[in-house]
């Protein structure tokens, strides 16, 4: 393992035929690119597992980066960003201190192990920094061919069960969310997915989580990571469990899970 030396040097550049923003964190050591959805692609240092992002790009959204990408690089590079864009400049250096360096690392955490993982998509992930919350992200890779493979329509299937097993032949599993994130939101950290077609709308993912019983000051959200920026909170299903289902997607993709907390008046 080799600990990268971050300068903190990051250029940002906006390239207007393109409609995407640039941001590289300047390293001379190799990274691996990964494309973590349409329209976002971040790059690690490969030999680097604590790290900071060597890289991300990113199409933009009416004109503007997408919230989650905003809330990921912090306020200080975002209203950089900002600025850039409005002033209609190709580009900019802006020099970052170690924190937020760091702050860097911790809020790209998930996105950083999901490049730097070699085999088959981790059933465990790692933790995030959220704009003040905790976040992960999980997925399978291969959920076309799953897809394809069901031989029944999806009505037909039926939801997890309330012991977490779902149908027979439903491709499913169990992932582990980071113990911090479980804790923050009340639950135990696995849970349960179960894939399935959903018609002209795409695939669905049917979530079972189970609670602790223990106060949390937060809830469980989820959304599929295809840039719509939907969340959906992990409501009771009135058999002891908590559930979430997301729709509408046909690429495979992450899942990713937040907290956020509760609000009082």
């Amino acid at each position: 393992m080799v600990m990268t030396t971050w300068d903190g040097h990051l250029r940002i550049d906006h390239l207007a035929d393109a409609g995407t923003v640039t941001l590289t964190l300047v390293t001379v050591e190799p990274a691996t690119e990964v494309r973590l959805r349409a329209g976002l692609v971040a790059g690690f240092v490969t030999a680097d597992p604590h790290g900071p992002p060597a890289s991300v790009a990113a199409a933009l959204q009416d004109g503007r980066l997408p919230d989650d990408v905003v809330a990921l690089l912090g306020p200080r590079v975002a209203a950089a960003v900002a600025e850039l864009l409005a002033t209609g400049r190709r580009g900019r250096w802006l020099q970052l201190d170690l924190v937020e360096v760091d702050d860097l690392a911790a809020a790209w955490a998930p996105y950083r192990g999901v490049a730097l993982e070699s085999g088959p998509r981790a059933t465990s992930g790692a933790l995030g920094s959220w704009a003040g919350e905790l976040w992960t992200c999980l997925g399978v890779r291969g959920w076309r061919d799953l897809l394809r493979s069901l031989g029944e329509p999806a009505h037909a299937l039926g939801p997890v069960r309330s012991d977490g097993t779902p149908p027979t032949g439903v491709p499913s599993g169990t992932w582990r969310l980071p113990d911090a994130l479980a804790a923050a939101v009340g639950v135990a950290p696995e849970v349960a997915w179960e894939l399935r077609l959903g018609g002209p709308g795409g695939a669905v993912v049917e979530l079972l989580a189970r609670p602790t019983g223990r106060p949390a000051g937060a809830v469980l959200q989820a959304g599929v990571d295809d840039g719509s920026q939907r969340w959906v909170p992990f409501e009771a299903d009135g058999a002891g469990g908590l559930r979430a289902r997301l729709t509408g997607f046909d690429e495979a993709v992450s899942v990713r899970f937040r907290s956020e907390t509760r609000r009082t008046a």
